[in-house]
């Protein structure tokens, strides 16, 4: 479908401020934004006030501007980016402490079965997050847009002004980077003593 998008009538069409192509093209992108914002702000409520204002800040620059937008993708997660940032300016970042972490996993436990597959899931998942969340925020951006976001190194490249080559040795850093932080990380537990 994200192909669909690229194409050059359509892309024309959207250009042109066809509604139902742009309600077309919301179905699609609206849910993988959202999640994209919700990971990177854990805040379902305010990744869909953001997502919200992707679409809006698309549809004026559609119908308001000489500017024609040539990557449908780039563009929106750019936009993304955008706001997201803007939101990190203006307020101050909260830390997820251990006792959150701790009620994350309780309430998973009591609402689903509570099998050891489950639990392995939820810290597996809390984990790389919270690797992710050492890298610097550069790489992080980098890791999800790649592997979270399944965008292309030439999506992201535009995104972010630099050259693919950029790009390449920027992810490959990162996941090295990442890497590192993982093999630290179960070295760690790995000493704790057994019970």
């Amino acid at each position: 479908m994200k192909e669909y998008f690229q194409k050059n009538e359509i892309l024309a069409k959207i250009n042109q401020g066809d509604e139902d192509i742009f309600l077309q093209m919301y179905n699609y992108y609206a849910p993988k934004l959202f999640r994209h914002i919700c990971y990177r702000l854990s805040s379902r409520e305010l990744a869909e006030d953001i997502a919200q204002q992707v679409f809006y800040k698309t549809w004026q620059y559609i119908i308001s501007s000489e500017n024609k937008i040539d990557n449908l993708n780039a563009f929106l997660y750019k936009t993304t980016n955008n706001l997201i940032t803007d939101y990190y300016r203006k307020s101050v970042r909260e830390n997820l402490s251990l006792d959150d972490i701790d009620n994350r996993l309780e309430d998973k436990l009591f609402t689903k079965s509570a099998c050891a597959e489950v639990v392995d899931q939820e810290f597996e998942k809390i984990k790389v997050k919270e690797l992710i969340g050492q890298l610097r925020s550069e790489q992080q951006k980098l890791i999800i847009w790649r592997y979270f976001d399944d965008l292309s190194i030439s999506e992201i490249a535009k995104i972010t002004g630099k050259s693919k080559n950029v790009i390449y040795v920027g992810i490959h850093r990162a996941l090295k980077d990442l890497k590192k932080l993982t093999i630290q990380f179960y070295e760690k537990i790995s000493n704790y003593p057994k019970y």
